[in-house]
């Protein structure tokens, strides 16, 4: 069983490969180019022959808006020309469920000049809400590269891609059959 996973949620381009369970590429690039031109080279670049995947996952972001819709539209193409499932993931989701700190936490990422959040605390997992400078409790956490200087968890790398195929596998061998291809969207951050 292998899933390709994608994210370009922010600058950094990063994709991992799963195979049963376990994960056996985990690339990640930051860079200024646009994601639609790297993608076909770096899949070349590390011989990855895509009719030898079970399924793939995408990020749905938090994040910059035309990179997660190049991202997102790249993944549903290729699920939907190799017939296989498509999964998907939250960003801030991933990063509370898989930083190793106790509750309640609060992910935060910065996407323009906006700041994005979710909180889980001992019984729940909040919506996505833009920050607003309101009191948040609990330990922040956040990539370091986004310069959120108040969070107490600076994260140097967190694997969205890896995590996200972690979490299409499971779901795989629940049978679970992955999303409708043609329902899949980004979060849209400009209208919450």
């Amino acid at each position: 069983m292998k899933i390709l996973s994608l994210d370009t949620s922010f600058s950094f381009l990063n994709l991992s490969v799963i195979e049963d369970g376990k994960v056996t590429l985990l690339y990640y690039e930051d860079t200024r180019k646009k994601s639609l031109e790297l993608l076909p080279t770096i899949f070349k670049k590390l011989g990855l022959e895509l009719e030898t995947f079970c399924a793939f996952c995408v990020s749905l972001g938090v994040g910059y808006l035309t990179s997660l819709r190049v991202g997102i539209t790249f993944m549903k193409t290729l699920a939907y020309l190799n017939q296989k499932p498509i999964y998907t993931y939250e960003n801030l989701e991933l990063m509370l469920k898989h930083t190793p700190i106790p509750p309640p936490k609060v992910a935060i990422l910065k996407v323009g000049k906006n700041l994005f959040y979710r909180v889980l605390d001992e019984n729940s997992l909040s919506s996505v809400k833009v920050w607003k400078g309101e009191p948040l409790s609990g330990s922040l956490i956040a990539l370091r590269s986004h310069s959120i200087d108040f969070a107490n968890y600076q994260l140097d790398l967190f694997p969205f891609s890896a995590y996200g195929a972690l979490l299409a596998y499971e779901r795989f061998l629940s049978g679970d059959m992955g999303e409708d291809v043609f329902m899949i969207e980004p979060y849209y951050t400009n209208s919450l």
